[in-house]
């Protein structure tokens, strides 16, 4: 049986992006200068965004896994949500190669034939996790300038998540209104780039015909 060269080259990648984190893992646990590289960063990087977004996943779980605390933390957080971002871009690449999206680019094809009602429920969803995405912010930044008690603050990884799936508005708002994160690069940068991937999570969905 012969194989999708698309499918072989997400396999083989996927297969490399492990590996690559798991030796880099090592090598930066044994010279931790290492780790604090800009290029090691920026090599590490690529791995993702050429496609390999699961076996880095698969790689920062395991390894996570192998010492204390959560998976997810302030050392790490970047590199999560930047496997996550990637493997939903990818995943929308293999929807439209394998067939699953049919793309029509044209203005007609994106004005036309949306779902009124599922559009509707999407407005309302969007508003409300807008909403809520705005508060959290709001409310961290409260808790952390008043210096209160730490453990009430809102863990990086929820903000991010709120954003990721159609919050990212409400929190942009909220880093510019009471000027929260703002110092983060994967804040500043992501939560833009969380607008333009559920853009296009919303164009495919809606020429699979599910809106």
């Amino acid at each position: 049986m012969n194989l999708d060269p698309f499918l072989l080259y997400l396999i083989a990648i996927n297969a490399v992006a492990f590996l690559a984190f798991v030796i880099d893992f090592h090598i930066c646990m044994r010279w931790p200068a290492v780790d604090d590289s800009a290029a090691n960063s920026l090599i590490m990087d690529v791995f993702p965004i050429a496609g390999g977004a699961l076996g880095m996943l698969l790689a920062l779980f395991i390894i996570t896994g192998t010492g204390r605390g959560h998976r997810m933390n302030k050392g790490n957080i970047a590199w999560w949500f930047l496997a996550i971002v990637c493997l939903i871009a990818w995943g929308l690449v293999a929807a439209v190669r394998f067939g699953f999206v049919s793309l029509d680019t044209s203005i007609v094809g994106l004005a036309t034939g949306w779902n009124l009602a599922r559009l509707k429920v999407l407005g309302i969803y969007l508003a409300a996790i807008n909403l809520v995405t705005f508060i959290v912010f709001t409310w961290d930044k409260h808790v952390a300038a008043s210096g209160s008690d730490y453990s009430r603050r809102a863990p990086e990884a929820r903000l991010l998540g709120l954003s990721l799936i159609g919050g990212a508005i409400g929190g942009l708002l909220a880093m510019s209104i009471v000027r929260h994160k703002t110092q983060k690069w994967y804040f500043v940068w992501g939560l833009p780039l969380f607008i333009v991937l559920d853009l296009a999570v919303i164009l495919c969905a809606h020429m699979s015909g599910l809106i």
